[in-house]
């Protein structure tokens, strides 16, 4: 049930814990001045996630534990550890709810972005489809429309040749007698005016054959279109998808190597802090050894023994080496793990920019297995 809080109501969650946990303190160390818990209670309670609740990053919930961090520690150079001991906990589990909720923010977006993008493709696959559809709708329109003129024009044609092959027969009747060599000759013109309209019905039908083949032909590279555009289809979904899976492991392997470059920065700083305790016992010690003991006032001399005498056992100054050679280890060992994982950004960047070769996964392994998240940071802030 906590998973499901939205960010506002976790952030305004946290704010009341706050003021109940300073008006305990208030309560408790009444001889302490109210300046000092109301600074406190400011620094607190100005976080500007309050304001930022809806953009809310994982890196935002980092930031704001290390402030709630460095609050913790003013609160317990003042009053002790003791006061928040049982506050922590309950905080440290806030901030793990609010990383969930930013972390799944975040998938939401990158989610929201690729199924945005994928509308808009598939929108305008659909418009240059249509319009494909209607220019061969217009361009078959046309086809038939000079089909139909000519089919009327040899409607209207074989119209008038039969009227004047009805009248020619008459005057053949009427002539028959008279004019027999006249009428042998128009029988010769009848059948020279057959032939001519038996020619053009023939060319008019293999005209029409052959736009029929055309219309089929249109048919045919219209299905080979919308197969093509289902192919590219098909593959812009592969390459969404190993998309995808290449942003989510540049991710993990962004997040990793901030990790690694904040343990070597402390690590960093702990070994300055040995080197320059161990520099500082190495010049005290020296200038024990190279001081001269005076011998005229015994009672002066014990005092200045004392005085010169090293403050530091050598089981200590063991300690310290060890820990120094301990610290330069563990820093060598996040330096060869921090170039490791830039090696292997550099190589997921060429591998991005590369051309896609070879066969594609067909689901990234965090919807095959689950996401997995690695463990929080919120407890080593």
């Amino acid at each position: 049930p906590l998973s499901s809080l939205s960010i506002e109501n976790s952030a305004d969650f946290s704010v009341p814990k706050t003021n109940n946990y300073s008006q305990a303190i208030t309560s408790i160390n009444n001889h302490e001045p109210l300046t000092a818990i109301d600074n406190i209670r400011n620094m607190t309670c100005s976080s500007p996630m309050r304001h930022q609740n809806t953009n809310l990053t994982v890196l935002d919930v980092y930031d704001e534990a290390a402030l709630i961090g460095k609050d913790f520690e003013r609160i317990i150079d003042a009053y002790g550890t003791e006061t928040i001991r049982d506050l922590v906990p309950k905080v440290i589990r806030v901030l793990e709810l609010l990383e969930l909720q930013a972390a799944k923010n975040e998938r939401d977006a990158d989610e929201y972005l690729e199924m945005k993008t994928r509308i808009v493709r598939l929108e305008t696959e659909k418009n240059e489809t249509r319009e494909l559809r209607e220019k061969f709708d217009r361009e078959l329109e046309l086809i038939e429309e000079q089909w139909r003129k000519e089919a009327d024009n040899l409607v209207i044609l074989v119209s008038k040749l039969q009227d004047e092959n009805r009248r020619l027969r008459d005057e053949l009747e009427r002539n028959s007698d008279l004019h027999n060599k006249s009428d042998l000759t128009n029988s010769i013109e009848t059948i020279s005016i057959t032939r001519e309209e038996l020619l053009c019905i023939k060319n008019l039908t293999e005209e029409n054959i052959k736009l029929k083949r055309i219309l089929k032909g249109k048919d045919k590279e219209l299905t080979q279109k919308t197969l093509d555009i289902e192919a590219v289809q098909a593959q812009l979904e592969r390459m969404c998808k190993a998309n995808c899976t290449l942003r989510q492991k540049n991710t993990f392997s962004t997040n990793q190597s901030q990790r690694l470059m904040v343990e070597k920065l402390d690590l960093e700083v702990k070994l300055k802090e040995k080197e320059n305790y161990i520099n500082q016992i190495k010049d005290r010690v020296g200038d024990e050894l190279s001081s001269p003991i005076s011998p005229i006032n015994p009672i002066d001399n014990v005092e200045s023994l004392e005085d010169t005498q090293p403050k530091f056992t050598l089981e200590e100054l063991r300690q310290v080496l060890w820990e120094r050679n301990e610290l330069k280890t563990k820093l060598m060992e996040v330096e060869e793990e921090l170039r490791m994982f830039k090696d292997q950004e550099h190589d997921d960047d060429y591998d991005v920019n590369a051309p896609v070769q070879g066969p594609i996964p067909l689901e990234p392994e965090e919807k095959l297995n689950g996401y997995k998240r690695d463990e929080s940071k919120i407890r080593q802030l």
